[in-house]
C-alpha cells in the first residue's frame, strides 16, 4: 500500500518508516512540516494513503492536498485547534479521514475503562500527564482526549490537568478518582514511540476503501 508521510524526518515519521512493512505499507514519499504535499502527491503516482505527524500549522495544506488528490488521510497531529477540527470535518465530506491525538490502542482501552466512573458520587477527578522535554503542547492532546472521554462517559471533567515535562518520557497519563477514604488510579504508559507508529499504520490499512467521513481510532476498534 503506497504511503506518503508528512513529517517524515521527525521522530514519529522515522518510527513509522521502521514499522510500516509489518502492515504492508510501502513508504513512497515524504514531506516536511512545510508540507509541499500537493506537489508530492502529483509527482508520485498511485499513492493510497497519507499519514500526518507534523504540526498544526500544516493541517490546512495537508487537508487541501488530500482532497485535491482524493487520497485518505490518517492524522496524529496534536495541539490542533477547533478551527483545524472544523477544516477536518469539511474535508472529510470528500475523503475519509481518521484523526486521533493518540494512536495507541491502549489509550482507547483506558478511555473505555473510564465508563466505570459513571454515576459514582463522592470522588474528585484529576489528571496528571508526563512527556519529554521537547513536547510543545500543554496539556497534551492525549490529556485533552481523555478529558473529553471523561465528559462523554461520566458527564464530568477533570478538576485540573497537571502537565509535567522532562527527560525523554514518551508519554504517561494518570486519572485519579479520589474520595475521603480511597483513591482509584487509571493509568497508561507508552514505553516507546513504536506503539504510536503501529497504531497509525494499522489505521492507514483500515481507512483505505472507507467512504468519506471523519473517523477515530475507536471506530477502528469497533468496526474492524
Amino acid at each position: 500500500m503506497k504511503t506518503v508521510i508528512v513529517g517524515r524526518a521527525g521522530r514519529m515519521g522515522k518510527e513509522i518508516e521502521t514499522v510500516a512493512s509489518e502492515f504492508g505499507l510501502s513508504i513512497v514519499g515524504g514531506v516536511g512540516r512545510e508540507t509541499g504535499l500537493a506537489k508530492c502527491l502529483a509527482e508520485t503516482p498511485g499513492v493510497e494513503v497519507v499519514i500526518d505527524f507534523s504540526l498544526p500549522v500544516a493541517t490546512d495544506d495537508v487537508l487541501k492536498a488530500c482532497v485535491q488528490a482524493g487520497v485518505p488521510l490518517v492524522s496524529g497531529v496534536t495541539g490542533v485547534s477547533e478551527s483545524d477540527r472544523t477544516l477536518m470535518k469539511k474535508a472529510s465530506e470528500k475523503v475519509p479521514i481518521l484523526y486521533s491525538a493518540n494512536m495507541s490502542l491502549g489509550v482507547q482501552i483506558l478511555a473505555k475503562a473510564l465508563e466505570s466512573l459513571k454515576g459514582v458520587e463522592g470522588f474528585d477527578l484529576s489528571m496528571e500527564e508526563f512527556h519529554h522535554r521537547h513536547k510543545r503542547d500543554r496539556p497534551s492532546g492525549t490529556a485533552l482526549l481523555l478529558d473529553d472521554e471523561l465528559q462523554k462517559r461520566t458527564g464530568r471533567r477533570a478538576a485540573e490537568i497537571v502537565s509535567l515535562r522532562g527527560g525523554g518520557i514518551v508519554g504517561e497519563h494518570r486519572i485519579y478518582a479520589m474520595s475521603e477514604s480511597e483513591v482509584l488510579t487509571f493509568s497508561h504508559q507508552a514505553l516507546n514511540r513504536a506503539v504510536f507508529a503501529r497504531g497509525a499504520c494499522r489505521a492507514a490499512r483500515w481507512i483505505v476503501g472507507r467512504p468519506p467521513g471523519l473517523y477515530s481510532l475507536a471506530d477502528l476498534l469497533e468496526k474492524a
